[in-house]
């Protein structure tokens, strides 16, 4: 992830002894192949971080991390965000389409959601679309807490 994307680790595993976040390292036969962050509500579970290695990618490890968390919150909507797919002049388009396609043969779909965080723009996905933008501000309201929260969301609009 691009450094104006990543959130401090130290604020990652300070979250996870709550009870509702996970950080799971993704190894297979002793073999780093990535990591995955997730954040639970009542509603819905938030993917925040998903990464497979680079030479891992390809091998159908996003997809079965996609499966296994689906799986265990079979209950609750998944959602996640990538960046704006509509900013075709970004230098990383191309990028930004493939990783939609994947999300979308694994059960994803735009929610008509737009979100700026920190003055990035990202669509919200999701296997529900019952899934809103109050839901997920609501959810990293929460998680950040109202000071944090208002830096980071300042220029969110909600609808």
């Amino acid at each position: 992830f691009p450094a104006n994307e990543r959130a401090p680790l130290f604020l990652l595993f300070r979250r996870t002894d709550n009870g509702r976040d996970s950080f799971w390292a993704v190894v297979d036969e002793e073999k780093f192949v990535g990591l995955v962050y997730t954040i639970s509500t009542a509603k819905m579970v938030y993917v925040f971080f998903l990464a497979v290695e680079d030479e891992m990618r390809g091998k159908g490890y996003g997809t079965e991390i996609l499966a296994q968390i689906k799986e265990m919150h079979s209950d609750k909507a998944v959602s996640l965000m990538i960046e704006d797919t509509e900013e075709l002049d970004a230098e990383n388009y191309e990028e930004r389409i493939n990783r939609l396609k994947f999300y979308e043969r694994n059960g994803f779909r735009k929610l008509s959601v737009k979100i700026n965080e920190a003055g990035v723009s990202y669509d919200l996905l999701g296997t529900d679309t019952s899934v809103t933008q109050a839901d997920f501000l609501d959810m990293m309201k929460d998680w950040l807490g109202a000071f944090l929260f208002r830096i980071i969301y300042r220029k969110m609009k909600t609808k």
